[in-house]
């Protein structure tokens, strides 16, 4: 009976290494997906300040990584700290803030002005990055990818993810239901927030790994099932196999 359980349990390790090995190639499918959304995004001419603040009337996925332009005044009582983001390795944060659109358009859209250092993932001088309030603002639109709780109830506001949907009720104007990721920072200390990267990134080899280990499992359990019961050999008892 110790024999077959050496099989049943190489069985079991096979088909839990072949599903995880599924799960990293359905990742595969995703990220090719988001990398084919931003590569038609990208090749899009941009879009008119007119389009991107009247989406704040409606929804806006079609300018999901569209290239946009926009004039406004930055409201920098309202600023937004996106905690926890690393750059090479170097903790730091996300600063988001409003531009109000100018001319009294009454809308406003979350400007990622971009990372700075913060040994912490979440403090930083706010004031030291500060630029002119009145600003012409080009960068690309992303449809938010998460949001959630805040980590602070007054002014800067701290979250894991900029969402305008959930940050929206706390600001005196309407959002526009999109992020601008700006190109280039002005402020000396902030670097612009990278796009995310057109690769397949780990999964293949992932995918490949799991499928090995799988397969190891499976073959070892028969080797070791057909050697075990070879005449003169002493088979595998109970106590050997916990």
């Amino acid at each position: 009976m110790a024999r077959y359980s050496v099989v049943a349990l190489g069985v079991v390790a096979a088909l839990v290494c072949g599903r995880l090995g599924l799960w990293q190639l359905d990742r595969l499918g995703q990220r090719r997906g988001l990398n084919a959304g931003v590569a038609a995004g990208l090749a899009q001419p941009a879009v008119s300040p007119e389009v991107v603040w009247g989406a704040a009337q409606g929804t806006a996925h079609d300018l999901d990584f569209r290239r946009a332009r926009l004039a406004g005044r930055f409201d920098f009582e309202r600023e937004v700290i996106v905690v926890g983001r690393t750059l090479g390795g170097v903790p730091g944060v996300h600063l988001v803030t409003p531009l109000v659109q100018a001319g009294g358009g009454g809308a406003a859209i979350l400007v990622e002005r971009g990372w700075a250092g913060s040994p912490d993932g979440r403090s930083v001088n706010l004031t030291a990055l500060h630029e002119p309030a009145d600003a012409e603002v080009a960068g690309v639109l992303v449809v938010p990818r998460g949001g959630g709780a805040t980590h602070s109830e007054g002014w800067p506001i701290r979250v894991r993810a900029a969402d305008p949907g959930f940050l929206g009720p706390r600001y005196p104007y309407p959002l526009v239901p999109l992020i601008l990721r700006r190109d280039s920072a002005t402020a000396a200390s902030l670097r612009p927030v990278p796009l995310p990267e057109l690769t397949d990134g780990p999964h293949v080899s992932y995918a490949i790994q799991w499928f090995a280990f799988g397969t190891i499992a499976l073959v070892g359990s028969v080797v070791l099932f057909r050697s075990s019961g070879r005449p003169g050999r002493e088979p595998i008892s109970d106590q050997q196999i916990s």
